[in-house]
């Protein structure tokens, strides 16, 4: 089998998700084509075309993959799959070439930022800090605010996916009951993961702490919604941390607004995301800039896991570290406008 691998991470620059010996095993595995951060040329894509068994790409943006007779697998490094308004998944699927997301990469920076931002809502860290500042903190001990602490509450994951179950091992040091809303996984999967299976209502009504984990689908675009969001007990913590394509952000804001619950949000329906936004000038919201992953840690695993498992693809090994996209969740993922 050849083992020809076209590199075109653009828009990733190659030195912010590799480290150096990741891509020198990548050059010593394969007939490496381009590798550099600008986006291949045309010319160059052809010359390689007939023997290419992988890319490894920003995106894909090489037209019909029935044009690569060669081609086993496509991995994408941006952090989601390739838009299916731009790969045909059905000739992917039908011909056995793997589509693979890079994901798993940015698990446990986003779980720790997650378990980061419900601490700072739940002990009001960044309000004292800002009280504090002005002359304003409490000193007293007399005045808590309504602060908690996270040992013991019951907390809802809306998703089991990557970042939830890196999650997961961060919160069951506080002896957490750990309650899942995934319409994607079987009950008696969820069980043997050690968290107890529920419906959506059921988690929004009764957990202390609510962690949106879920990627985004053609059937879950703003599926928690004011039914939903009504469901939040005021004492509880709302964390907003994979895609605010799943809430119905303006009923989100209007709740916050009158100070229904506590909310962490790193997520937005527009980013950047406006100033003046009334969101943006309540004190029972932190508010963080699409950060959760982004740390250079978390890219340079995208390096890795790349490399690693296409030392197995080209050993014809079953990789084991990437996302694989499966066809239940392709077929029902909203195509991009």
């Amino acid at each position: 089998m050849s083992k020809t691998v076209v590199l075109d991470p653009a828009f990733r620059r190659l030195e912010n998700i590799f480290y150096s010996e990741d891509l020198k095993r990548l050059y010593s595995m394969a007939n490496v084509v381009w590798g550099k951060n600008e986006q291949i040329p045309e010319a160059e894509l052809e010359a390689a075309r007939n023997d290419v068994v992988g890319f490894i790409t920003g995106y894909w943006r090489y037209g019909d993959v029935s044009k690569y007779p060669k081609l086993k697998v496509i991995m994408e490094v941006s952090g989601g799959f390739p838009s299916p308004k731009h790969l045909d998944y059905d000739t992917c699927f039908s011909k056995g070439i793997r589509v693979m997301s890079c994901a798993p990469a940015f698990g446990p920076a986003v779980a720790e930022m997650g378990l980061l931002l419900a601490l700072a809502a739940s002990r009001q860290i960044v309000w004292n800090d800002a009280a504090f500042r002005v002359g304003e903190a409490q000193w007293s001990h007399t005045e808590f605010g309504g602060t908690f602490t996270l040992y013991g509450k019951k907390v809802g994951f809306i998703g089991f996916g990557g970042i939830a179950r890196s999650l997961k091992p961060l919160i069951e040091p506080f002896g957490c009951p750990i309650q899942v809303y995934d319409p994607w996984l079987t009950n008696t999967y969820l069980r043997t993961q050690g968290v107890k299976p529920v419906d959506l209502e059921t988690l929004m009504s009764t957990s202390r702490f609510i962690f949106v984990l879920a990627v985004p689908t053609a059937s879950n675009r703003a599926l928690i919604d004011r039914k939903y969001l009504s469901k939040i007990k005021s004492d509880s913590v709302f964390v907003l941390l994979s895609r605010s394509h799943v809430v119905d952000f303006e009923v989100l804001t209007e709740m916050l607004v009158e100070n229904r619950f506590k909310a962490a949000i790193d997520v937005y329906p527009k980013e950047p995301f406006p100033a003046d936004h009334p969101i943006c000038r309540l004190n029972n919201v932190i508010l963080s800039s699409h950060r959760a992953g982004a740390i250079g840690e978390a890219l340079l695993n995208i390096g890795r896991i790349v490399v690693n498992d296409m030392e197995a693809i080209l050993a014809g090994l079953v990789p084991q570290e990437m996302q694989i996209a499966q066809p239940e969740y392709i077929r029902n993922r909203e195509k991009e406008t």
